[in-house]
């Protein structure tokens, strides 16, 4: 039997992000604007301003910030929303997933409500309470916790109130067929809101049309083609789409999200 690509939605909007550092560089880019260089990720001292267009390397990768350097010496850091995602080069391709992936190696599910930590410890400020049968993507566990990305930070889960926690075998020579290879949780915002309410059917109505989906050897997956067309008559709700740099009320509205989601699984 076919492995399986796993793909998972939860509650508030996605991110894509990771946590990876190493001791070289493992990424190359430029800067799509000028921003400041900090001392700590979400530090006050600035230690410089980098302009558009320079290249760095990136040594690296949080939710919001990014660890950089140039010409073998390490600058600081700044804001991830100045780099221009489409000039980064990966240096170390077998150390470092493709940027932004998220490397995640634990697939987990709720037993009961859990709440989400800003840092491990029954002290930590709670983040969001997940609900029973809720499915997480875990960067890693460590004492207990498990780790994952919540809205540009990290958050922890406490393991014991899991239901299940299983591994994902991204190696091909693995020896449980049905093991995920890799997982990708997203967050949406929940609000009872007219236009809100038609994304969460959307975003319902796509994954079970996902689910029903057999790629066999050879053939290929086209989101829009295989998931639409976004009509009522196939099942979808009004709900915001963009539309020419602007918002409108369009059925589909809150797939993209899933096909997001999905691409940074594949990632």
């Amino acid at each position: 039997m076919k492995r399986l690509l796993l793909i998972y939605l939860s509650l508030f909007m996605m991110i894509p992000v990771l946590g990876f550092a190493g001791a070289q560089p493992l990424y190359t880019a430029q800067l799509r604007y000028s921003g400041k260089v900090y001392d700590t990720p979400g530090g006050t001292l600035s230690l410089r301003t980098l302009s558009k267009g320079v290249r760095v390397d990136i040594y690296e990768v949080l939710p919001a910030w990014l660890k950089i350097g140039r010409e073998g010496t390490v600058l600081g850091y700044i804001q991830r929303e100045k780099l221009d995602d489409y000039t980064v080069e990966s240096l170390v391709p077998a150390l470092a997933p493709t940027y932004p992936g998220v490397q995640n190696t634990y697939l987990g599910w709720v037993a009961a409500e859990a709440p989400v930590r800003d840092r491990p410890g029954e002290d930590g400020e709670t983040l969001i309470t997940l609900t029973a049968g809720a499915r997480l993507a875990f960067l890693n566990v460590e004492d207990g916790w498990a780790k994952l990305i919540f809205k540009r930070q990290y958050g922890y889960v406490d393991t014991r109130l899991l239901s299940e926690l299983q591994m994902i075998n991204a190696s091909a020579d693995a020896h449980d067929d049905q093991a995920p290879i890799a997982a990708y949780t997203s967050f949406y915002k929940i609000s009872t809101d007219e236009d809100n309410i038609g994304r969460i059917k959307n975003l319902q109505v796509s994954c079970d049309k996902f689910e029903l989906i057999r790629i066999m050897p050879g053939g290929n997956f086209n989101f829009n083609r295989d998931l639409g067309p976004y009509r009522r008559s196939n099942g979808y709700f009004p709900a915001i789409v963009l539309v020419d740099g602007g918002t409108a009320l369009g059925y589909g509205g809150g797939t993209c999200q899933v096909s997001s989601t999905l691409y940074n699984v594949v990632l």
